[in-house]
C-alpha cells in the first residue's frame, strides 16, 4: 500500500464534509490518503457538539457558516491561514486500538514535521500539540466503517479576538489585557517559526507520515468535492430534563425529553469528547427510550456492559453517573414542584451520594457577590445587613435563621480560601450559588476541597454572558447577575425536613 497525498487546496467551508467522505471512500477501499485544506472564515463543530452549547450563534449569524466534520471533540473557530490535515486509512491494525493510545500514534508525524521546520512542540493529551504549555495544534480523530480518520487543526496565525467572539465558552474579557492574556494560550506556528512557509511544512508531513506508516509518498492532485449543506439551528423544544459532566476527555451532555410524566420520549448525548464509535452514543439513546427516567442510571450500565467505550477521557462509569444525574434532576425538579431542575445541580467528590444526603447535610451557604445590587456598599464585601431590597439579602436572612454558615465570595482567591477553611474544619457539605460556566471552567477548586454540594444556578447578566469573567474573578464585574430566593427557600426548606428525618445518612465526604 501507498500513501497518496496532495498539497493545500482553499475550499468553502460547505465543501469540507464531502471532502472528509472522499478521503474515507478511498480508504474504504485500501488505499491510505493524505491531504491539507484551508477553509474560507467559518466554525467548524465537533461531530457530538451541540453548536448551541458549544458556539456563540448570535455573534457568528450570517458573518460565516457552521459546518460540522465527522471527528469530535471541541468546535473550532477557523479562518484561511488554518492548516487542516486529513489522513484516512483502513482500520486494520488499529481496529482495536485503545484511542488514547491511537491518538498519540497518529500526532506523532505532525509533531516530527513540526519539530523538524524548527519548534520544540510535545503532545498533551487528550488532544494538543503544545510548545511550553501553549496550545499549537489540536488533533481529532474517529474509527467508522473500517477506517481511521485523523485529522489536525494547525493555526499558522491566530486571530484571538474572533475566536473568543464565536467560541461559546467562558470568555476572557475583551479588553487589551484580557486579550494578552488570552493570547499567551496559543502559540500559532508563525509565531514559534517566525517565517514558516506552509509548502516545505507540508511535505515534511507527508513524509514523516509515510515513516510512521511504513509506506511510500506518492503526490496525486486533490479531489474534486461538492457542497454539504450548513449546520442549521436545532429547532426541538427545550429538554425536560438536562445534566452535564466534566470529564478528562472533554464536557458531556445528556438532554432528555419527556412523555406521560417521567417517560423518556428521546434522549441525547452531546459534547466536545471524541468518541472513535460513531455508532455509541445512538445505541446508548435507543436504550433510554420508553424507559423510565428514574432507571437512566441503571440502563446506561447495562448497555454499558462489556468492553469499555470508545472514547478518549470518558469511562463508561462517566456515561453512567451522567444517567444518575438526569434522574436525581428531575426528581429534584418533581419534589420542588418545577417543570424542570435545570437550575439545580449537585457534585460529590465519589459520586456516591444521593441529593438528599447532601442537601441534609448542608451547613453552609455561599454566594456570589455579583448577586448583589451595584450600588450597595457591601457588593465586594463579605456579609450583608438585610436591608430588604435584594435578594442576597433574603438568602442571608435564610440561613441565618438556620443557624448555617453565610459568606459572600468576593473574587476567586476569596472562594479558595473558603473552601479550604470549609474542608479544614470538616463541613459536611454546602450550597453554593455559581452560574454553570463558573463551575465547569473552575471545576478543580471545588474537587481539591472534596466537599459535596448542592448547587443553584444564576442567571440573568453574569460575567460569561458579558465576556468580563477576568474581572469577576479580581472582584471587579460590574453588572448584576439574577439569583432565585424562592427557588433558596424551597431547597432549604427541604434540607430542614430531610435533617430532621430520623436515621437520615449522611454524604461520604472526604473531610470528615
Amino acid at each position: 500500500m501507498t500513501l497518496v497525498w496532495h498539497d493545500a487546496r482553499c475550499l468553502r467551508p460547505e465543501q469540507f464534509p464531502a471532502y472528509e467522505e472522499a478521503h474515507t471512500a478511498r480508504a474504504s477501499r485500501g488505499e491510505a490518503v493524505l491531504g491539507f485544506v484551508r477553509l474560507a472564515r467559518c466554525a467548524l463543530a465537533g461531530a457530538l457538539e451541540d453548536p448551541q452549547r458549544a458556539l456563540r450563534l448570535s455573534y457568528i449569524g450570517d458573518r460565516f457558516p457552521v459546518v460540522r466534520r465527522l471527528t469530535g471533540g471541541g468546535s473550532l473557530s477557523l479562518d484561511p491561514d488554518t492548516l487542516i490535515v486529513v489522513l484516512a486509512l483502513p482500520a486494520g491494525r488499529y481496529a482495536a486500538a485503545a484511542p488514547d493510545s491511537l491518538m498519540a500514534a497518529f500526532a506523532s508525524p505532525l509533531l516530527a514535521a513540526i519539530r523538524g521546520c524548527g519548534a520544540d512542540v510535545a503532545f498533551a493529551p487528550p488532544n494538543d500539540l503544545v510548545a511550553a504549555g501553549r496550545k499549537v495544534a489540536s488533533a481529532f480523530l474517529t474509527r467508522r466503517a473500517g477506517v481511521v480518520l485523523f485529522e489536525a487543526v494547525v493555526p499558522l496565525s491566530l486571530d484571538v479576538e474572533e475566536l473568543l467572539k464565536t467560541l461559546r465558552l467562558p470568555l476572557e474579557k475583551l479588553s487589551e489585557q484580557g486579550l494578552l492574556a488570552a493570547r499567551q494560550r496559543f502559540a500559532p506556528l508563525r509565531t514559534l517559526i517566525p517565517g514558516l512557509r506552509s509548502g516545505p511544512l507540508r511535505a515534511r508531513i507527508a513524509a514523516e507520515t509515510g515513516r510512521a506508516l511504513g509506506l511510500e509518498v506518492r503526490r496525486e492532485p486533490p479531489p474534486a468535492v461538492g457542497l454539504a449543506r450548513p449546520v442549521g439551528p436545532d429547532d426541538r423544544p427545550p429538554p425536560d430534563v438536562q445534566a452535564f459532566l466534566k470529564t478528562p476527555g472533554g464536557i458531556l451532555y445528556l438532554d432528555v425529553w419527556l412523555d406521560r410524566g417521567s417517560v423518556i420520549r428521546e434522549a441525547r448525548f452531546t459534547g466536545g469528547v471524541a468518541c472513535l464509535d460513531p455508532g455509541l452514543f445512538p445505541r446508548l439513546q435507543g436504550s433510554l427510550g420508553a424507559t423510565d427516567v428514574a432507571q437512566a442510571e441503571s440502563t446506561l450500565a447495562k448497555a454499558l456492559e462489556g468492553p469499555p467505550p470508545d472514547i478518549i477521557g470518558v469511562a463508561a462509569a462517566d456515561i453512567v453517573y451522567l444517567g444518575h444525574l438526569c434522574a436525581a434532576r428531575f426528581d429534584v425538579g418533581r419534589r420542588l414542584g418545577l417543570a424542570a431542575a435545570t437550575q439545580i445541580s449537585t457534585f460529590s467528590p465519589d459520586r456516591g451520594a444521593s441529593v438528599e444526603a447532601i442537601l441534609a447535610s448542608i451547613d453552609a451557604v455561599l454566594l456570589p457577590y455579583c448577586a448583589k445590587p451595584t450600588w450597595c456598599k457591601w457588593r465586594h464585601r463579605d456579609g450583608c445587613p438585610e436591608c430588604g431590597q435584594c435578594a442576597v439579602g433574603e438568602a442571608y436572612g435564610l440561613a441565618r435563621e438556620r443557624d448555617l454558615t453565610v459568606i459572600t465570595i468576593t473574587n476567586y482567591e476569596h472562594l479558595r480560601t473558603v473552601l479550604a477553611d470549609l474542608k479544614g474544619r470538616g463541613a459536611r457539605a454546602f450550597l453554593g450559588v455559581c452560574c454553570t460556566d463558573f463551575f465547569l471552567k473552575r471545576d478543580y477548586a471545588f474537587i481539591e476541597a472534596g466537599v459535596p454540594a448542592v448547587f443553584l444556578d444564576i442567571g440573568g447578566d453574569t460575567c460569561y454572558t458579558l465576556r468580563q469573567e477576568e474581572a469577576a474573578y479580581a472582584g471587579r464585574f460590574e453588572a448584576q447577575a439574577y439569583m432565585d430566593a424562592r427557588l433558596l427557600q424551597r431547597l432549604l426548606d427541604w434540607r430542614d425536613r430531610l435533617a430532621a428525618a430520623p436515621g437520615r445518612r449522611e454524604p461520604p465526604s472526604s473531610c470528615a
